[in-house]
């Protein structure tokens, strides 16, 4: 027993020391950083595998340790009240670890795919020319980005188990949201107000979007690598 907690936290250890090594990379390479803050986040694979491996309880941890050594390293990050660190961190990251509690089917129906997908589909080509400008080029290229991410989320709802990373995401996106609305609106807006509604939901909804297809991708790839290679997982 006192073996299995010490090999548990190890793992916790390592998972968030990869956290800090990808928010690191994250943070060298500029085109992943929007201009008023957020990011595409790909330190959130670490918290996603360790919820799927240790279990949602102890990726919760996982995730809000995580945040903890960012504090100690003195990541960029922006505190103005207790309510807006936790909608912009602790409460996000803590969601993040309990990707593996928030979809417990095996299987999705077509039509409930089909509606996920269709949502998705439409908050990435909102997002997209929200986030970019009006403009010609911009409305191709948020159809195009809108229905790939349309077609790749019904085929991964389909196909995969890992569809509490997008539960978790769509959870996470709506912390951020109401961060914006509340904390971070408009200089021309008032917290609460309908443009800063209109603002905080385009704004945080391209950077998690992306965020979100990355882990879908990378994740239960890395996670069928780990089990071959003779990690047990949880979930």
């Amino acid at each position: 027993m006192k073996n299995n907690k010490i090999r548990t936290m190890a793992y916790m250890a390592l998972y968030a020391a990869l956290y800090i090594v990808l928010k690191y990379v994250g943070n060298l390479i500029p085109f992943l950083d929007m201009p008023n803050g957020g990011s595409i986040e790909l330190e959130l694979i670490a918290v996603f595998i360790a919820s799927y491996h240790l279990g949602f309880i102890k990726g919760a941890l996982t995730g809000l340790l995580s945040w903890g050594l960012s504090i100690v390293l003195q990541f960029p990050m922006y505190f103005v009240s207790p309510i807006q660190i936790i909608l912009d961190y602790a409460g996000p990251l803590a969601l993040c670890g309990m990707a593996s509690l928030l979809w417990p089917f095996e299987k999705v129906s077509k039509p409930v795919a089909a509606v996920l997908a269709v949502i998705i589909a439409i908050g990435s080509l909102a997002g997209i020319y929200n986030s970019f400008g009006a403009g010609m080029i911009t409305m191709v290229a948020a159809v195009i980005i809108g229905l790939a991410t349309g077609a790749f989320t019904f085929w991964y709802v389909i196909e995969k188990k890992k569809f509490g990373i997008v539960i978790a995401m769509l959870l996470k996106y709506v912390c951020t949201v109401l961060s914006g609305v509340y904390f971070w609106f408009p200089e021309s807006a008032t917290a609460g107000s309908p443009a800063a509604w209109t603002y905080s939901l385009g704004y945080n909804l391209w950077y998690n979007l992306v965020t979100m297809i990355v882990c879908i991708m990378i994740v239960p790839m890395l996670i069928e690598r780990l089990k071959k290679s003779g990690v047990r997982f949880i979930a």
